[in-house]
């Protein structure tokens, strides 16, 4: 290297142990000769010497198989989803044939919905805080129990009042499911193979829902009595509480890889959803679906119904 060029570089030395250096003065006057000297396409940074620890590091990519076990645990959800919604709308299947066996009208009909929705919509918050602290398969399973239970024994109700009694019983069994299951999906997948999984769980909804029509509505004809229509589902609850205790529960925050989360009270929970806008606005919207759907889920089959009757 020449002379001119060890002059080039030598105010760098300066400038990094300013102690070398006469005054704060003369580091600023090299610092300033230091960038004159540098060609223009020339960075500070290209003269620090390369680290070898961080270079050899090797990022490895994320899995994004499915394993077996998350596969058996999401069709085991989706099967009791769909017997959830297929015990759901079994009653709306064979609403005519129970509004005659009570001598009810539409109101009390209807009131048959009201109950189970109100048991359900007051429950599930509380099965979401139990569902956050305690073990999630066998909150489900008890629930799953409830549902199956108590449909099975509010089919031998003679009267109408034991019979709504029953029904609000079974809200709260589902209520213990619904807002369970789809937190254990999301524990075990992440991103958009979450997207689709919780996608297949909610499909469900429609396939159980017709389900509970035609299997309600063809076994109360072939039995010859409505009743035999609410006692499909709770055998198949039976099997569904089975197999929910064999699946493996994953750790909470385990997909995003911090399964050690904080305790938090219930009113800080609270709190904290009614801060996030986007959860309330989309909430109320899903209220307004769900106002309209579920009406046309509850009298479709009978105005569909008695449409067919009034034909000459």
């Amino acid at each position: 290297m020449s002379s001119q060029s060890s002059a080039r570089y030598l105010p760098i030395t300066k400038m990094d142990n300013p102690a070398l250096s006469g005054s704060s003065g003369d580091v600023e006057a090299d610092s300033n000769s230091v960038e004159a000297s540098l060609p223009a396409t020339c960075s500070s940074q290209q003269l620090m010497p390369p680290n070898s620890d961080t270079d050899s590091v090797v990022v490895q990519p994320p899995t994004t198989g499915i394993t077996r076990t998350q596969w058996f645990t999401v069709v085991v959800l989706c099967f009791v989803n769909l017997i959830n919604y297929m015990d759901r709308f079994t009653i709306a299947g064979v609403l005519t044939d129970i509004q005659a066996d009570f001598k009810i009208g539409d109101d009390d009909g209807g009131l048959l919905q009201t109950a189970f929705v109100l048991s359900y919509m007051v429950c599930a918050p509380l099965f979401g805080y139990l569902g956050d602290r305690y073990s999630r398969r066998w909150i489900m399973a008890i629930g799953v129990l409830l549902w199956s239970t108590t449909t099975l024994l509010g089919s031998f109700m003679g009267g109408f009042g034991g019979f709504i009694t029953f029904r609000a019983l079974v809200g709260i069994g589902e209520a213990s499911y619904s807002t369970i299951a789809p937190t254990i999906i999301s524990d075990l997948f992440i991103h958009d193979l979450r997207s689709k999984m919780l996608a297949l769980f909610y499909f469900a909804i429609p396939v159980g829902s017709g389900f509970g029509y035609i299997v309600g509505s063809e076994t109360a004809r072939l039995a010859n009595n409505w009743r035999w229509a609410l006692r499909v589902t709770p055998i198949l609850g039976i099997v569904a509480v089975v197999l929910i205790i064999l699946i493996k529960e994953p750790e909470r925050g385990e997909s995003e890889g911090s399964p050690h989360l904080e305790p938090t009270s219930y009113t800080e929970d609270i709190k904290d959803l009614v801060k996030n806008h986007s959860f309330m606005l989309s909430t109320a919207g899903f209220t307004c679906v769900a106002f309209v759907t579920g009406a046309l889920a509850w009298w479709g089959p009978k105005f569909i119904y008695l449409g067919i009757k009034m034909q000459p």
